[in-house]
């Protein structure tokens, strides 16, 4: 805290702001994080009074540097502010891109840039609040405005269409979509029990949720499959999956990765292992693929058994969903359907062991996506793989990055 005018005079102590004076004395900016500034001494100041010693010292100053302090200091908590208030404000852009994808306003714009009047006549919407969602959205980098009040299609909004490849209007959908929101907003009791918000609001978990609810089931494969699809490529060509005869993507949903990784290895089959109300889905999106002749659809649960006769056993984005002693189950599930000489992969991301500023940051996101929606699910460090995979039987043998913030761990029985 800033002392009063007269302590100021005195000495100011010098801690983590030591840095923020040192350049108002060499003239400056007063960035608080520079670590090249050196006091200099001026005509006011002998050289004896500027002492670099410990972060303990005292600094003798004068008026002016006492008021370029102040402003310094309420300019370094002006952007800390700001921070927040933007972290506070990204519920806003999720519900206003989640209405778009909803009112389907990349279709509509397909055929060409239209006004909001026209579009909220085909979209059955307000053209006045209409015109206000696009305009934010158009801020972030979400449709264009080309012409006042006249909207077309960029990149981002490219991909809020329905029938485009990479689609991920369904992603959208299901990330910020009612059933998230409502979970999500009862994060702060999760954080005080430990327990996942799901079972609270609903009386069971995720999965069984969607196993009696066809409709939110079919949002999710697809929002599944919208995740996989940006991932498939960077996963191609950072691990080489040609070595195998036959990948088994046990969890694989409706196969959008394992088509892919069949589609980019003529020469391999597959095994597409998940729930029956998940698999349904798998069918039309393997034959579109091209992959459908060598690609053997079975369905089952991964808690009781996995499917034998794979010399690879994939696991994306499967284990995050369970606590570890279920995910030791599903991984030794796998090991009693494997050979000596087969593979585990596992694609997940992975969290440092130390959490740092900016680094990981959407990992540590989808942990706490975790936390609300799937009992005992979280993301997991290096170690903390290295541990579950140990417990069912398992050494890891390589770690591949990618990229993207998901990487390949492999890992061999022991």
């Amino acid at each position: 805290m800033i002392a009063d005018s007269a302590e100021l005079r005195t000495a100011v102590r010098v801690d983590r702001r030591r840095d923020c004076w040192e350049g108002i004395v060499m003239g400056r900016n007063c960035d608080p994080r520079r670590r090249d500034a050196r006091p200099l001494r001026d005509e006011h100041e002998s050289r004896s009074s500027l002492c670099a010693a410990s972060s303990d010292v005292r600094w003798p100053i004068n008026d002016r540097s006492i008021d370029k302090g102040r402003k310094c200091l309420d300019q370094a908590r002006v952007q800390a502010a700001l921070m927040l208030r933007q972290l506070a404000f990204a519920m806003r852009i999720s519900r206003a891109l989640y209405a778009a994808a909803q009112l389907g306003i990349a279709d509509l714009l397909a055929g060409g840039p239209m006004t909001s009047d026209r579009l909220a006549l085909a979209a059955g919407a307000d053209a006045q609040s209409l015109r206000r969602l696009l305009r934010a959205l158009v801020a972030y980098g979400v449709f264009e405005e080309d012409a006042p009040d006249r909207y077309c299609l960029n990149a981002a909004a490219e991909l809020l269409r329905r029938d485009v490849p990479g689609s991920q209007r369904a992603a959208v959908l299901f990330t910020a979509g009612d059933m998230t929101w409502q979970l999500w907003a009862d994060v702060l009791e999760s954080v005080r029990t430990g327990h996942a918000v799901v079972e609270r609001a609903f009386g069971k978990n995720i999965f069984e949720r969607h196993a009696q609810n066809g409709e939110e089931s079919a949002l999710f494969g697809q929002a599944m499959a919208a995740f996989s699809a940006p991932l498939s490529l960077p996963l191609i060509a950072a691990y080489d999956f040609s070595s195998f005869s036959c990948i088994a993507d046990v969890g694989g949903g409706t196969g959008r990765l394992l088509a892919d990784i069949l589609a980019a290895n003529p020469e391999v089959r597959g095994i597409l292992f998940d729930l029956p109300d998940v698999s349904t889905a798998a069918p039309p999106l393997l034959e579109a693929s091209g992959v459908a002749g060598r690609c053997k659809l079975v369905t089952g649960n991964f808690f009781e058994g996995v499917p034998a006769g794979a010399d690879a056993y994939l696991l994306k984005h499967v284990l995050h969903d369970w606590d570890d002693a279920r995910a030791i189950t599903i991984i030794s599930n796998c090991r009693k359907a494997m050979a000596p000489s087969a593979t585990l992969l596992i694609v997940e991301r992975v969290l440092p062991e130390r959490a740092e500023q900016g680094r990981a940051a959407e990992a540590y996101l989808v942990d706490l996506e975790m936390l609300v929606q799937a009992p005992g699910g979280r993301e997991r460090t290096e170690s903390e793989f290295q541990a579950i995979l140990s417990a069912a039987g398992f050494t890891m043998t390589r770690i591949v990055p990618t990229t993207t913030p998901v990487i390949v761990i492999e890992a061999r029985p022991a």
